[in-house]
């Protein structure tokens, strides 16, 4: 009884799991792919969102059937089951190391933007500790108290990017967005790539899935990718129309160059100090989601939490590099997240192929009888 209890009181209902995806997911989608898209897709960067959008349409029928398949189990306790303890361990041992350079470039992009932006003169080794370390107490509680700040968090986070989205309108002018495909469909297929670097991240429902209290249903996979792509196509557009394709390319954080311009009345000015809480929110949410799937997946129980410092030392290292970020951002656009993407696509047709065969020989036996 006593392990049955643990199990409920961190468990969280679907909804705080779509909720906990709109900040951690929504942060990469909302800032961390903007710049890349426009400078590969231009002015018809939104249209790779859309097209990205039916990609992932066909790509979610699959992990619905990987969650019914292995009827909310934790994964890598169903995989060691058919795959052997110590395959299985390795495998997550991979995934857990690129969480781990996600959890990095993550801290990476929040760190160079609070450098550039308030923090010029502070070291770059004490932003990154500093907030590594909060993340690390958040991810040592548990998924419901992290669903329980991020519901807190996020309410205010939305209202933000309300806000800054009426606010600019007297400064949008659509018609930067056409001609349509001046450069041919090609550029539009390449600016998939990195919204759906992002958008495959919602595997981690499937991570998450033995936390939830009921199991999740296809519509909530799919209600859940249309707030990503619309947490997408909010900034990309706004960053389009706002200044240009041309101008929004040279732009290292175009949506934070977005507060830039908002203004209440005449008077009421430099409001954009308001997206230093959206962006650090969002930041503290994601990390810390990712160091809490990195425990939740660590093969052994005891000292668990210590063993994030040893996590937590890795992912600041991967945010210290020393390179420029001219280097750092071609790495990123043509590396990370291309290859997150491929990762994660190829993970979950593993996970697919092992339920599909799993359920076949559980299946032809029964058919025998």
């Amino acid at each position: 009884m006593g392990g049955i209890a643990i199990k409920k009181s961190d468990s969280i209902t679907v909804f705080q799991l779509i909720l906990l995806s709109m900040t951690a997911i929504g942060l990469k989608n909302h800032v961390i792919i903007i710049s890349p898209m426009i400078q590969t897709a231009g002015r018809d960067s939104w249209l790779s969102v859309i097209v990205s959008l039916f990609f992932v349409l066909l790509w979610v029928p699959l992990l619905f059937f990987i969650h019914k398949k292995t009827k909310q189990q934790h994964l890598n306790k169903w995989m060691q089951k058919h795959t052997g303890k110590w395959l299985g361990n390795f495998i997550f041992f991979i995934v857990i190391l690129y969480l781990t350079i996600i959890a990095g470039v993550t801290l990476r992009e929040t760190i160079t933007w609070v450098n550039i932006t308030f923090l010029p003169r502070t070291p770059f080794f004490l932003l990154a500790a500093c907030f590594a370390l909060v993340c690390w107490m958040l991810a040592g509680t548990c998924l419901r108290t992290l669903s329980i700040v991020n519901v807190f968090l996020l309410f205010f986070i939305v209202l933000l990017g309300f806000f800054v989205s009426f606010t600019n309108i007297q400064y949008k002018n659509f018609s930067l967005l056409m001609p349509f495909l001046e450069h041919g469909f090609r550029p539009v297929l390449k600016g998939t790539v990195y919204q759906c670097s992002g958008m495959v991240e919602l595997i981690f429902f499937l991570f998450l899935q033995h936390k939830t209290e009921t199991p999740f249903r296809f519509r909530h996979l799919i209600i859940t990718s249309v707030i990503l792509t619309l947490l997408t196509v909010g900034p990309l557009i706004g960053a389009v129309i706002e200044f240009g394709p041309v101008e929004a390319s040279k732009q290292r954080f175009p949506p934070y160059e977005e507060w830039g311009l908002a203004s209440l009345g005449n008077f009421i000015e430099h409001v954009d100090f308001l997206s230093i809480y959206q962006w650090l929110s969002g930041a503290f949410i994601r990390i810390s989601l990712l160091l809490l799937l990195i425990r939740e997946y660590l093969p052994f129980k005891q000292k668990r939490n210590w063993f994030l410092l040893i996590i937590l030392a890795a992912i600041t290292a991967i945010a210290l590099l020393p390179i420029s970020d001219f280097q750092y951002l071609r790495i990123l656009s043509a590396n990370i997240l291309p290859f997150t993407l491929w990762f994660f696509l190829g993970f979950s047709v593993f996970l697919g192929l092992l339920a599909a065969i799993f359920e076949r020989k559980v299946w032809r036996p029964n058919k025998d009888v």
